[in-house]
Formats: structure tokens, sequence, C-alpha cells
């Protein structure tokens, strides 16, 4: 299924990492705003190369980390996430980008179907069958209908934009001031879901189900929107942030 990590306030432990790649061994990748104000990322790594590059660029919070396991597509390193947002969308493993690069957990089934109309078309990205999955495919519609399309299907998305920011789509979970895709690797009593003054929390199995809220009262700016009779929920992270 993978998983996608936001942190929003510190650091992820080397213990969350390694439980999050151990349920997902397919490999891992990071992007951050780097301190020229372009997207940095690297990918088809491990996590003892995602501390390495914690402890040495110290990414300005929120970044993004996944771990994959592969559902659509070869287990290789060019297909690990995430994928640039643009016409390309291409396949290395590390690289600095003017474009958002995307995140993606979950099995989309109607990939190809999607992709197939475009696939005469000049501006097609190059590779074959064995150089797509169904999370490329998501990068590449998101970047040929101006993200439009990701509102009409069920997927966990993490994009992060240029300006650092980071925009999920689907419905997330916190667990220790982590925004998490799913919890397949933190299944304990630690994990707490409250509520937020008079608004919605989450079920006993962390789903959101409804919440806006603005100015946490540890004095951060907070934008969090969600829409429960829409089709998709997109959440804007600038939660729990030193100086968001």
């Amino acid at each position: 299924m993978c998983v996608i990590l936001v942190p929003t306030k510190e650091h992820p432990s080397a213990e969350i990492l390694t439980a999050a790649e151990t349920v997902n061994p397919h490999g891992g990748g990071i992007a951050w705003r780097n301190n020229q104000g372009k997207l940095s990322y690297q990918k088809g790594i491990d996590t003892a190369k995602i501390l390495e590059i914690i402890q040495e660029k110290n990414p300005p919070l929120p970044y993004v980390i996944h771990y994959r396991i592969a559902s659509v597509g070869e287990v290789c390193p060019k297909l690990t996430h995430p994928f640039p947002v643009n016409k390309q969308v291409r396949l290395k493993t590390k690289g600095i980008e003017n474009n958002a690069l995307l995140f993606h957990n979950g099995t989309w089934s109607e990939w190809k179907e999607s992709i197939m109309p475009f696939a005469g078309a000049k501006d097609f990205p190059e590779g074959n069958y064995h150089d797509w999955s169904d999370s490329r495919a998501l990068a590449y519609m998101a970047y040929k209908t101006k993200r439009g399309f990701l509102k009409f299907i069920d997927e966990k998305i993490a994009i992060i934009e240029k300006n650092g920011n980071v925009d999920l789509y689907g419905y997330w979970k916190k667990h220790q001031d982590i925004w998490c895709s799913n919890l397949n690797h933190v299944r304990t009593d630690n994990t707490y879901y409250g509520n937020y003054g008079n608004n919605y929390g989450y079920d006993d199995y962390g789903y959101e189900y409804h919440r806006n809220y603005n100015n946490q009262p540890f004095g951060h700016s907070t934008t969090i929107t969600t829409a429960q009779d829409s089709l998709f929920q997109r959440t804007k992270i600038r939660d729990d942030i030193d100086g968001a």
C-alpha cells in the first residue's frame, strides 16, 4: 500500500522511519525545499540514507517522505516516489526541480485507461510499459489537467509545491506531529485522535470525518480545509510549524 509521512513540527525518529520501511520495503524517497528556494529530492534509497539527508540538509518543515510497496509497476528505484508534476514526469532518482513533486499511497486501477488518450501526443512522456506505474500516471494527469483530475479520484496524494507548502488529497491521520497516509507502521496505544475545540475529531481507526480549524493555541498559523460532501479532501499543511 505504501506510506507517505509529512513531518510538521520536528524531524521523524529513526524508529518511526525504520518501522515504515519494514512494512513498505521497496524503496524510500524524500523531497524538501532547499536553501536556494527549489525542490530537492532523492528516491530509491533506504532509511539510513534518508536519515543522513535529514541530518546533513536539515530540511525546513514540512517535507515529505515516502516508502513504497509495489502494487502496480516493477520493484525498481525509478518507480519509487516522488514524481515531478510536469510533461516529462522524469524517472531520475535524484535532482532539483522547478516543478511540484507528487507522492502517492494506494492502488489506482484506472491509470492505463486515463493516460491512453494522450499516448500519441508529442508531449507524452518517454518510456515503455515497464517505465510506468499508477503513481507516475497520477503525476502526469495532475500536470495535464492542472490538478483538476484529482477532484474525481479517491486516492491519497501528497504534493510538495514549489514554495515548500504541502497539499494532501484523501483521508489522512496524524501521529506524533506527522501526517500519515496510513498507520500500518504504528499500531500502538500511543496514537491518540482527539478533537480540536468544538470541531469533530477522528474515529477509532483514525479516519478524519470532519475538521476545519485555524490558529492553534501554539501561536502558529494553520490552514486546514475539509469538504465532507466533496468527492475528495484537500488539506493544506501549514500546521504546527514555527514561522508558518
